[in-house]
């Protein structure tokens, strides 16, 4: 299975909502009421387990498909943690994937989400230029 893009994730997200407010009520096992959703009413197939084989053991994220910031320690890609509100304004919080930085931002989610450059094809950013 490829790796999903926002939109797909949003869509996978949304039809997991429909077959659990619909197919909840006969059995307790979300996966099993997504499975009866497939079967049953789906407008298009999706796997009802996502292996992790094809993205390793991490989970995937929306922002895997951006250039994330770097530590500014070990030069590592950070990740984003949503921070419930708080008194210190502190929305989010990247955290490096090597050596465990955490830092505080006043952005929320949503405003890293329009900051960040979306990762072309080639493995630049988009608005990179090659040269040769």
């Amino acid at each position: 299975m490829k790796k999903m893009n926002y939109t797909e994730f949003q869509k996978r997200i949304l039809e997991v909502n429909k077959a659990s407010k619909i197919f909840a009520p006969l059995t307790n096992n979300i996966s099993k009421a997504f499975e009866l959703y497939q079967e049953v009413l789906a407008e298009e197939k999706m796997e009802v387990f996502i292996s992790t084989s094809t993205g390793g053991s991490k989970p995937q994220s929306p922002f895997d498909d951006y250039e994330r910031p770097l530590c500014p320690d070990c030069n590592s890609p950070m990740r984003f943690r949503i921070i419930p509100p708080n008194d210190e304004n502190v929305n989010t919080q990247l955290v490096c994937e090597n050596c465990d930085l955490v830092l505080d931002s006043e952005k929320t989610i949503q405003e890293w989400y329009q900051l960040l450059e979306k990762k072309s094809d080639s493995g630049l950013p988009e608005n990179t230029e090659k040269t040769e």
